[in-house]
């Protein structure tokens, strides 16, 4: 049962972009080398932990480099959205391979991605590239970005030739970074996404009832929920469906201040997102970074994220004389809800090592979802740098 882990992986790692290219951008040692584990657990029975490797070999001064990162995630769940299904308890382990390469040439600086990433019901193929060149001097920075994603949707135990659907995304990026002063940095985005294909999950049936069943539980005093919606319901359930494209728009606003009294930084990040299908989003990020001393570094970050959802979302899908809805799903990141985050990281540095841990709480609060209204998830994150 494919869980999608990246809404996760970037919670727990909220300032570490940002955290480690301030840490390591004075550095001149050509190779890296990181080792980071990522611990998740949250209040709907979700546990997941991700070691992954990385290392990476500077070209030139300019960004260019070789990289290779190999992930693995090891996910246990009983969640609402596994036991309202009548399943138990899954395992499941991805694994996940990432190249990257960078040249520079002169102000030019191209790349190049390769991402491979396995699951027992689902193989992805991710191709990228992308431009960044210096407009007149090192202070103004334009970027372009695409990449492309092939997906092979399976279903455990089932071959192939019995069940295999197939998704492909494209996204698009153009960003223009301009250094105001020496301490000022304003970064600004603009993301194009759009998806064709199976976005459905096989494993996931959506309960359906009719008004008479509405209408019992009102009269019953009871409010439909995880422990009560299947004595209402109608006895049949059906696949989730969706539409068949997506297309999203997303624009970033970054502005990044170095403050000489803590010493360090502080960062501003905004985004909205708005796609086809009716979901709208913004989401707002900051952190304070500061240097306790050349070897011992702290970060306070917070974010907030606020959603609309689809416009097919519906808490409980009714059947009318016309038959089924036509589009119904139980994906719950699909609602209207919003998210609280907040986390600490502390990061030691010595001559060629470094190392660093990172803790944050992540509220979410879930205003129509069927089958809980909210989840706390605790992640932790600790890694170990070296660099010769």
């Amino acid at each position: 049962m494919r869980l999608q882990l990246t809404a996760l992986l970037v919670a727990g790692s909220l300032a570490a972009a940002t955290w480690q290219e301030s840490a390591l951008a004075d550095e001149g040692a050509p190779w890296k080398i990181n080792t980071d584990t990522l611990f998740y657990t949250d209040t709907d029975n979700v546990m997941v932990v991700s070691p992954q490797v990385a290392v990476h070999r500077d070209l030139d001064e300019d960004g260019g480099a070789v990289s290779a990162r190999v992930v693995v995630d090891a996910v246990t769940a009983a969640s609402v959205d596994v036991v309202s299904q009548a399943t138990n308890r899954f395992s499941e382990v991805r694994e996940e391979l990432n190249l990257g390469l960078a040249k520079a040439f002169g102000s030019n600086l191209p790349s190049l991605s390769y991402r491979y990433s396995y699951e027992p019901d689902y193989v992805s193929h991710g191709i990228g590239v992308g431009f960044q060149r210096q407009l007149g001097s090192s202070d103004t920075t334009l970027g372009l970005g695409y990449d492309i994603s092939l997906d092979t949707v399976g279903y455990t135990g089932t071959p192939t030739s019995a069940f295999s659907k197939k998704l492909t995304s494209h996204g698009g990026a153009l960003s223009l970074t301009q250094v105001i002063d020496p301490k000022t940095l304003v970064r600004v985005v603009y993301t194009l996404s759009v998806q064709n294909g199976y976005m459905e999950k096989a494993y996931r049936f959506v309960p359906l009832f009719d008004q008479a069943g509405i209408d019992a539980a009102r009269a019953d005093g009871v409010k439909l929920n995880l422990s009560t919606f299947d004595q209402y319901r109608l006895p049949m359930r059906v696949n989730e469906e969706v539409p068949d494209t997506r297309i999203g728009h997303a624009g970033a606003v970054r502005l990044l201040r170095y403050i000489d009294a803590l010493p360090g930084s502080f960062r501003l990040d905004y985004q909205v997102f708005a796609d086809s299908w009716g979901v709208r989003a913004h989401t707002l990020e900051s952190n304070v970074y500061w240097e306790k001393s050349d070897s011992h570094l702290f970060s306070v970050y917070s974010r907030f994220y606020l959603q609309q959802g689809a416009d097919f979302w519906k808490r409980e899908y009714l059947v009318s004389a016309n038959g089924f809805p036509h589009y119904r799903t139980l994906d719950r990141d699909l609602s209207d809800y919003y998210t609280v985050t907040g986390g600490l990281r502390y990061e030691w540095k010595g001559d060629s090592l470094s190392a660093y841990l990172d803790g944050s709480a992540m509220e979410t609060v879930y205003s129509d979802y069927l089958f809980l209204s909210s989840r706390l998830a605790l992640i932790a994150q600790a890694g170990l740098h070296w660099q010769f």
